[in-house]
């Protein structure tokens, strides 16, 4: 699907596929995180929205907090990403768009409080020339089958609720069954109320029942999960018991994990690697994103077994020493430097020049989420990431490849 131009210059919030949750929650913990930092939330709302046909929802806060460049706000605030993802059951995206002159797209993935991927691009990152279509957001829009116009006016047509940050009071179970567009219905069964997510607040406020997820979506609408290549649940029903529920999820979990072993499968196999006097580096065909694939190929010193994917001869040679990985980068955003994604101008600034069998190239040291700090290698546009810091030895011959 082609973007759509949006009627909005300027726009950002928190796309997440709408399931269990409670709305208010959701609100008095945004609300927290922004008087936090002494923002003032005094009339300013939540607004939660659901796509027409689809379980997907778009929160956007309103108010004067927001300021006249709602896009700089999302971005100076993604921080907000991590206090939803402790609410919401399934992984969010915080996302900012602003066209015009000084153009900016960006989102970042959050799921239990942990961030896992993020992008951010501006005219100096992202080659003149470039599509339309390439930039993160609308690239992220495509997977999703949407365009920027559903976002940028927060789902025209569809339900929504809002919810006061100073007092994020009401009935969780009706905010839901009006998102669910059955705002009359009555649920099948109550859900029992869990514990709040570690290291969100619990506001007393927050009482309400949740209610099941919306409809299923309309054919060719996919979930947020379903952009970062997972499957979003389905219902032809308003409402689930609770057993239909476990029954979904004990589904869904299975399918996943099928898929993630035919994912390390493909990646196992013909695993290419280099020995050096650290130990062994290898190039997985995988995304520094896929941290549950990655993280197998990061082991400190070698005892017994050893990865998928490694030659069992190499065990004796390897006992004792360290198993590493490297792949490739597309952008610069994908890594952290002080608890944000890095820039382009903040590589240029920090970076340093290193000579790798003759080739020039710019080293940095940096944070790869859920994964831990490693060395991001940059030469002209192409990017690696190595998960050894800089001081330790760099395989030249298998980073230059990777470079290409």
């Amino acid at each position: 699907m082609q973007p759509t131009l949006a009627t909005q210059p300027s726009h950002g919030g928190i796309l997440f596929q709408l399931d269990m949750f409670r709305p208010t929650l959701l609100a008095a913990v945004l609300a927290e995180g922004l008087a936090s930092k002494a923002r003032n939330i005094l009339g300013a709302s939540l607004e939660i929205a659901r796509h027409p046909t689809a379980p997907i929802a778009l929160a956007r806060i309103n108010g004067a907090l927001i300021g006249d460049d709602p896009a700089e706000f999302w971005r100076e605030n993604a921080d907000l990403a991590i206090y939803a993802s402790q609410v919401l059951p399934r992984q969010c995206f915080i996302y900012y768009v602003r066209s015009g002159p000084e153009r900016r797209e960006g989102f970042i993935v959050a799921q239990r409080g942990q961030v896992l991927v993020a992008h951010d691009a501006t005219p100096d990152s992202i080659p003149a020339g470039t599509p339309d279509d390439q930039w993160p957001v609308s690239r992220l829009c495509q997977q999703m089958q949407l365009s920027l116009a559903d976002i940028a006016d927060a789902f025209p047509g569809g339900p929504r609720v809002s919810i006061s940050l100073a007092e994020p009071t009401g009935d969780d179970q009706q905010l839901l069954m009006i998102l669910a567009g059955q705002p009359d219905g009555e649920a099948e069964e109550d859900f029992d109320e869990p514990p709040p997510p570690r290291g969100a607040p619990a506001p007393a406020q927050a009482r309400g029942r949740e209610q099941a997820p919306p409809r299923e979506p309309a054919r060719g609408a996919r979930a947020p999960e379903a952009a970062a290549g997972g499957r979003a649940p389905t219902s032809k029903r308003p409402t689930v018991s609770i057993d239909e529920d476990n029954k979904r999820r004990s589904a869904q979990r299975a399918a996943e994990e099928q898929a993630m072993a035919a994912r390390s499968a493909a990646v196992r196999s013909g695993l290419h690697h280099v020995l050096d006097e650290r130990g062994l580096v290898v190039a997985p065909k995988a995304e520094l994103g896929e941290t549950e694939i990655l993280r197998k190929y990061m082991i400190s010193a070698v005892e017994n077994g050893l990865p998928e994917g490694v030659p069992e001869e190499l065990r004796a040679e390897l006992v004792g020493k360290a198993i590493d990985f490297a792949v490739p980068v597309e952008f610069l955003s994908e890594v952290f430097v002080n608890n944000k994604p890095l820039s382009r101008p903040d590589f240029e600034a920090n970076a340093s020049a290193r000579d790798l069998d003759g080739e020039a190239v710019q080293v940095m040291e940096v944070f790869a989420p859920r994964l831990g700090a490693g060395t991001l290698i940059r030469r002209g546009r192409s990017n690696v990431f190595i998960s050894r810091r800089p001081d330790e030895p760099l395989p030249a011959s298998l980073i230059l490849e990777l470079l290409g």
